[in-house]
């Protein structure tokens, strides 16, 4: 096997592959109400769309982007890391957060000027009335392809009404983190072609 297809072999088995996003559907909503940001596509009334959380089965950096709202209430996202997203944001702001594990990405919405003060936690607590649904995959906005786009419905009487546009974002992978299994898998690899690369030399001489 040629040295660089036997490298990129090891890089494939070693996980050196970009982390994978998944939503986690909890359940199903009707909106009440259309779906309408700015450059983004609307729904209609009755359209349906999948409650639930997003989960990532490999640790990596995490882009959120902020892509607008539409709604009566101060909405906001709030990272693990205390990095946030906020109404006030330029349209297009975004913010990342390293991930060391696997499991749900740790970011929640909130709202941050109203007499409830109700939160939903990604792949956590929602306040009553409030839930994060998924308005759609790999979509674009402003020339950017976003994996995942999700929206917060912030109030409508009950988790499953509503139209998921009271703050949206979209979330990308930033980069990859390999595990440190897969950094021995690679050195183990970069060892053979070094074994294969001398044993070639003594051959030659």
């Amino acid at each position: 096997m040629k040295p660089i297809l036997l490298a990129a072999v090891l890089l494939t088995a070693s996980g050196l592959a970009n982390a994978e996003l998944s939503f986690l559907s909890s359940g199903t909503a009707t909106r009440t109400e259309a779906f309408n940001v700015a450059s983004l596509p609307g729904y209609a009334v009755g359209t349906p769309l999948a409650l639930g959380a997003l989960v990532t089965d490999q640790p990596g950096t995490f882009s959120f982007t902020y892509l607008g709202q539409e709604s009566g209430f101060t909405n906001s996202l709030h990272l693990s890391n205390g990095l946030n997203l906020f109404e006030s944001d330029p349209i297009g702001t975004s913010i990342n957060i390293a991930v060391a594990g696997l499991g749900y990405l740790p970011f929640s919405f909130a709202e941050i000027a109203s007499p409830t003060h109700s939160a939903a936690s990604n792949g956590g607590p929602w306040s009553p009335n409030t839930s994060i649904g998924l308005v759609g995959t790999n979509m674009s906005f402003l020339g950017t392809t976003y994996a995942y786009v999700l929206g917060y419905n912030d109030s409508a009487g009950t988790a499953t009404l509503g139209d998921w546009d009271d703050f949206v974002i979209g979330v990308n992978i930033a980069s990859h983190a390999p595990e440190p299994a897969s950094y021995a898998m690679l050195l183990a690899g970069l060892g053979l072609l070094g074994f294969m690369a001398r044993h070639k030399n003594k051959k030659l001489s």
